[in-house]
């Protein structure tokens, strides 16, 4: 059972730090809206996990053949990421003008989960990485160790991304509405080159 806590550990450590479109949706959040919009980010990402995570362990082959579909995700993907690159550059010149902090949006937690769904390595992640590692806590300690697995994962990428997001929605206080606007308008320049880079992997 060790080993498939530390395996479980390894990937959620591995998911949380991974620097993706969900990553920066977190940051850009925490930045511009506080820790609990951030939070609803982390929330939805792990529920879109949860709906590709079953069928993952039923139906590998389910994956197999969304993942072929690249091009469609990655168009998907490449769009949402572009309009939240628009909200993200909107954000930040109303911190640079020191206007009131953008308001909580109540679908936050919608974009946790559409970020996940829209995203090719996504699905290419439950394809490559986090089946095998289902199966092979399955294979070391059965079902328990399947459960065992799946919790820390979640607990350790949610717990860490939350500590971040955290870090960054405190931050707001000591680098004041124009530090906050530099960071969120960098976010919308990340949104772009997510969405410039799912393009070119999906079509290559």
């Amino acid at each position: 059972m060790g080993e498939v806590i530390w395996l479980g550990v390894l990937l959620g450590v591995g998911a949380a730090l991974s620097v993706g479109p969900i990553f920066v949706t977190i940051l850009n959040e925490a930045a511009t809206r506080g820790f609990g919009a951030a939070f609803r980010v982390i929330l939805g990402s792990a529920t879109a996990d949860v709906v590709l995570l079953l069928p993952a362990l039923a139906f590998a082959w389910v994956i197999a053949a969304v993942a072929r579909a690249a091009f469609w995700v990655g168009l998907a993907g490449a769009a949402f990421f572009l309009w939240l690159a628009v909200g993200a550059v909107r954000d930040a010149v109303r911190l640079w003008r020191a206007e009131t902090a953008p308001r909580a949006e109540g679908w936050a937690f919608w974009k946790g989960v559409v970020g996940n769904l829209a995203n090719p390595l996504t699905w290419t992640f439950w394809l490559a990485t986090g089946t095998p590692a289902m199966l092979r806590a399955e294979h070391l300690a059965g079902s328990a160790g399947l459960v065992a697995f799946t919790v820390t994962w979640f607990v350790v990428a949610s717990g860490l991304e939350a500590v971040i997001a955290l870090a960054v929605a405190r931050s707001g206080r000591r680098i004041g509405h124009r530090g906050q606007g530099a960071f969120t308008a960098l976010s919308g320049v990340v949104f772009v080159a997510l969405a410039g880079l799912m393009l070119t992997r999906s079509t290559g």
